[in-house]
């Protein structure tokens, strides 16, 4: 059994030693007492080199997209592998798989407190959404607008639907900008589309530091959707 082992351990590491001189894949790896916590450490390190590489493509033109990365958890390859009483975790991803069309942003959501409001700002931070069902308003028609955008933006349903949605929008002028969470300079100002590992849609919720979920009209926070990824959208004012 323990010759079948090692005969298996030798065979993993010819294959890494492949892998790592081969300039078609990115790789990562991990060794610790705790094999999970390899893992775990192997996978980070490889989405952080995933993050730079995606982003190097960007800057040279080669990709076009504001919605760049991918959850590695799903594409890469995993190894296991006993070192002494510790463990190695080694893991790797075809370059060529990062910007397949499956693939989706996985971009975690900061769960840092939000910036506190002054009562001041506070008495300012009325949604736009609270104006949409007063239609003596005369900001009515912006209000209409809005609410367009809001119900095609919850008719999504997966990942797969957000950037055709969103560019549309962007086209018929109806959305300015959209980002990756990590990426938008005053999130507050940006409505959230929430999705989880499973590229399903969970949540979309309104701008502001007190946001409300669309959805449900109930108020939602972002705390509430620790380990998902999300997508800031500006619409047009």
């Amino acid at each position: 059994m323990g010759t079948m082992n090692a005969r298996q351990t030798d065979e993993q590491k010819k294959e890494i030693n492949k892998i790592k001189k081969s300039t078609l894949f990115l790789y990562a790896e991990a060794t610790m007492p705790d094999k999970e916590e390899a893992m775990g450490t192997a996978l980070d390190i490889l989405q952080n080199e995933a993050q730079k590489w995606a982003q190097e493509k960007k800057k040279k033109k080669e990709v076009d997209t504001n919605l760049v990365l991918i959850n590695i958890e799903q594409i890469c390859n995993r190894m296991e592998l006993p070192r002494g009483n510790m463990y190695r975790a080694f893991v790797y991803v075809k370059k060529a798989d990062i910007f397949t069309a499956k693939n989706m942003v996985m971009s975690k959501i900061n769960t840092a407190p939000e910036r506190k409001e002054t009562s001041g700002e506070k008495n300012k931070l009325t949604s736009t959404y609270e104006t949409i069902n007063t239609p003596d308003t005369e900001n009515k028609k912006q209000a209409e607008k809005q609410s367009e955008v809001v119900k095609r933006l919850l008719a999504l349903k997966t990942f797969e639907e957000v950037q055709p949605c969103l560019l549309a929008l962007k086209n018929e002028g109806k959305v300015t900008s959209y980002n990756k969470y990590a990426a938008l300079p005053h999130p507050e100002e940006y409505v959230l589309i929430i999705y989880n590992r499973q590229a399903e849609i969970e949540a979309v919720l309104s701008e502001g530091n007190n946001r409300i979920n669309l959805g449900t009209n109930r108020p939602d926070n972002i705390t509430n959707y620790k380990g998902r990824g999300a997508i800031g959208v500006k619409l047009s004012k």
